[in-house]
């Protein structure tokens, strides 16, 4: 253990270890002598204190001084910007209150504070109804459209006493409105019936009114223009369907159909593309009873419409001939025996029509070859376009007949092979009919009169050159 002197000579060491290491001050005190160091030493610390409280203070005001400038811009920026508005979105335009009371009856928006309205006649979804004079009820307020530009009454004794007349709409309401509202029905109702989308009765509806605006409508039934302006939306959208398609759901004549369609696209100008007979053969090849093999044929019907084109044949003539006759040709190469009936029931043509599109073919060099070539080989080569042929026979028997050439027409050379058996019958000669042989004597009586007539006329003249 330590003494008590040891302990006190330790303690002395370490305060004067503490003090050499502690800095000197600087100032007045420098100069004191080394018996007064305790007290200068004091009288410095607390200078450094008197100092720093100078400072604490100092910094504590300027930074008073920063916020309150700033508190004064932030006042100054709201004070420039317009309020915000409520939750509500109404501010009263009066005195700038948002406080306003809504009352939901009269659709009336009402200022608490100074009693300014600043909504009235909102429309409201909720429905109510009130009981007449006679015990029947009405509905209160008016009915406003999505395409509406003005309301309409929508019940019998409704505001203003425009009530409902034999089950239609108010005075209130436009009458072009009107019409456009009961197109649009009619057009839907045609357009469930045939099966076509909302994009269709959509584009009709456009047609039908630009139709209102030219008045197309006027004199002719609204059927018939809804039908037209959805087979002119079938035509662009290049649908599946055909204008006896209509015809049948509307039961109206095709050919009266056709001439509403025919005015109404000259008098918008449109320019409809070509109808593709390809886009025919899918649909009707499923009600041909081909089972398994309706994808085959369709696809064989399909190559089959292509090489018409490029031989000229579906030029000019109608895509519902020339669909039938591709799927004849195709349903008869894989193997079914099908005939010109089956096909003109179900796309509703002209047996004659499908004869003639066949015999056409069978004048191209893709007929002569069989069905796996036909579905491997592409002939390069092009025929020459069915009338193109047809007239070249027409101008050389013309040519015979003025040269008198009876071996070539008796030789039956210039018979058209696209005919068939009719192909020869200009060479027989036709039994003059009674009507035909009564012409002849009217023809030769009237050429025996201006004979004679001549005859006169020339024996007067010589008679006054020789007097």
């Amino acid at each position: 253990r330590k003494t008590t002197g040891e302990e006190e000579e330790e303690r002395t060491e370490g305060e004067e270890v503490i003090e050499a290491e502690l800095p000197e001050e600087e100032g007045e005190d420098d100069a004191t002598p080394a018996g007064n160091n305790s007290n200068g030493g004091t009288d410095a610390q607390e200078g450094d204190a008197e100092q720093a409280e100078a400072a604490g203070a100092d910094k504590s005001s300027t930074a008073l001084t920063l916020t309150a400038a700033a508190a004064a811009a932030t006042a100054a920026t709201a004070a420039a910007q317009p309020p915000h508005p409520p939750p509500g979105g109404i501010v009263c335009p009066n005195c700038g209150s948002s406080e306003i009371e809504q009352h939901d009856q009269s659709g009336a928006s009402v200022c608490i504070e100074c009693g300014v309205v600043v909504e009235e006649n909102a429309i409201v979804s909720s429905v109510e109804f009130v009981e007449g004079a006679g015990g029947a009820s009405s509905m209160v307020g008016q009915f406003v459209s999505a395409t509406s530009s003005k309301a309409f009454t929508g019940g019998p004794g409704g505001p203003g006493g425009a009530g409902m007349r034999g089950g239609r709409y108010g005075f209130s309401r436009d009458s072009r409105e009107t019409t456009l509202a009961n197109g649009r029905r009619r057009i839907q109702d045609v357009a469930s019936r045939l099966r076509l989308g909302s994009h269709f009765v959509d584009s009709a509806h456009r047609l039908f009114t630009v139709a209102v605006e030219r008045n197309f409508v006027q004199g002719r039934r609204t059927t018939h223009v809804v039908a037209a302006c959805l087979y002119i939306a079938c035509r662009q959208e290049k649908s599946q369907h055909m204008l006896i398609d209509f015809s049948d759901a509307l039961q109206v004549n095709v050919y009266t159909l056709g001439t509403c369609f025919l005015k109404f696209r000259r008098l918008l100008g449109l320019k409809l593309e070509i109808i593709d007979p390809a886009l025919y053969v899918y649909r009707f090849a499923a009600h041909l009873d081909l089972d398994e093999k309706a994808n085959a044929v369709a696809l064989t019907a399909l190559r089959l419409v292509a090489r018409m084109k490029r031989d000229w044949i579906v030029a000019g003539r109608r895509p519902a001939g020339v669909c039938a006759a591709a799927l004849l040709i195709a349903a008869r190469a894989h193997g079914f025996t099908r005939k010109n009936q089956d096909v003109t029931k179900i796309l509703r043509v002209c047996g004659l029509t499908v004869s003639t599109r066949v015999k056409e073919f069978e004048q191209t060099p893709s007929s002569r070859m069989t069905l796996e070539q036909f579905s491997s080989m592409d002939v390069e080569s092009e025929a020459d376009p069915p009338v193109f042929t047809r007239n070249r026979f027409r101008e050389a028997r013309a040519k015979a007949i003025q040269e008198n050439n009876h071996a070539l027409l008796e030789s039956g050379a210039l018979d058209d092979p696209r005919a068939g058996k009719r192909g020869k019958k200009w060479r027989e000669i036709k039994p003059a009919s009674d009507k035909d042989k009564e012409f002849d004597e009217l023809y030769e009586s009237l050429e025996r009169e201006m004979r004679q007539d001549a005859e006169e006329a020339s024996a007067s003249a010589s008679a006054s050159a020789s007097a």
